[in-house]
This record gives C-alpha cells, structure tokens and sequence, in this order.
C-alpha cells in the first residue's frame, strides 16, 4: 500500500462489526507501534489491550465517549513520563508517533481505528487499569472491522495557508482572550473530576454536546 494513499484514505472509524480482531493482527499494530521514532530513542511505549466487558463497563462509567463500548478492541497506549524534556514533553510526542503507526497499520490490514482521549481523568484510570505513575496513558485506540467508514473531509486549508519560511507569518484571528474557550475548559475539568454515579445522572446532558460524526 503506498503510504500516500493510506495516510490520506484513513478514516477515523467508530462504528465496527461484531466480530472479534484476530491475534495476529493485533501483534502486527502493536509492533508498527514500536516501530516508531521515539526521542532519544528510549522506546518508553507499553500497551494495554482491553477485552474485558467488566473494564470496559467500568471504563464507560467515566466518559461520554460511548461508542467505545461497542470497539471489539481497545489498545491504551502509555509512555513512560520520566523525562527532562518539560518544556516539550517529548514523552507525549513519542507517544502520538507510535499512535499514528499503528492507526495505518490497522488501516492496511483492513481494519478501522478511532484514537480517543476524552477519557477518565489519568488517576481514575491508572486505578481501573492498575497503572504505575511514572507512566502516562497518552490516548485510547478503537479497533475492529469497519461497519461504516465516513467520507473524505476536506481540509481546511490548502498547503499555502499552513506553510510559511523563516518566522511565523500567518494572518492570527484569535482572540486576545477567548472566554468562551475557558468556560469550556473549565466545565471538562469539573466533568471529568465528578463521581461515575453523578456523571450517569448527567449523561442525557453530556450526550447533547458530544460532537456528532456523519458516521
């Protein structure tokens, strides 16, 4: 598959058939993972696939995220935090080029993939998942055989109002202060720190502002 046509063909996938992802496969993306550049090349990745109904429940109790209910395959991709490199968290990055490795692995196996970080807030999660702390779960990984694939978006842009030499010469529209944005940070970060039991009583609400996808 020429890597062109994949990375420009992949779609994020989250409506999948009901029907289990080989073994076999799973090793393969799990190893296009750790195929990926890594700063300094530590190779810091571990990786946690869910099968279990009774995770996975415990899991759904915490996110609006619901259609990850129904993935046949999660893979938690962490990496370890224990580096010096603050200022551009280079973990997060090692992190992410792994995730997208594995995204066109799935891609040309013929599976569909969706990666997925609105999540339960990483001390939750560390507790259901039994995660060390000197070790960040960076995204969540759906996986299965696509039901549905969605269409090609068009991106925003073309490669001319992305693309600049030398210094930063883009026309900046935001604005000085975006108080929208911060009532919008602030309500996630009280949803995420609320208990499951109140977080079931508002999930009617949080379905109404969960972004909707053609597919």
């Amino acid at each position: 598959m020429d890597i062109f046509d994949a990375i420009k063909n992949r779609r994020s996938v989250r409506r999948f058939e009901d029907r289990p992802v080989p073994e076999e496969l799973i090793r393969k993306i799990v190893e296009a993972g750790q195929w990926a550049p890594s700063a300094c090349n530590r190779q810091d990745w571990k990786f946690i696939i869910v099968d279990s109904n009774e995770v996975k429940e415990r899991i759904l109790k915490e996110t609006a995220a619901y259609f990850i209910g129904k993935a046949p395959l999660l893979i938690f991709v962490l990496y370890s935090n224990r580096t010096d490199n603050l200022e551009y968290k280079d973990h997060l990055l090692s992190a992410a080029m792994a995730i997208q490795n594995m995204q066109l692995a799935a891609y040309s196996l013929g599976l569909g993939a969706c990666c997925v970080n609105n999540l339960p807030i990483k001390s939750r999660l560390r507790k259901i998942l039994n995660i060390p702390r000197h070790y960040d779960p960076v995204a969540l990984l759906c996986m299965g055989f696509p039901k549905a694939v969605p269409g090609p978006l068009k991106r925003k842009e073309d490669l001319d109002g992305v693309l600049c030499k030398n210094c930063f010469s883009f026309q900046d529209d935001y604005p000085g202060v975006d108080i929208k944005l911060i009532v919008k940070r602030i309500i996630r970060f009280i949803y995420y720190r609320l208990p499951a039991s109140l977080k079931k009583l508002l999930d009617p609400v949080a379905r109404k502002f969960e972004k909707k996808f053609d597919k």
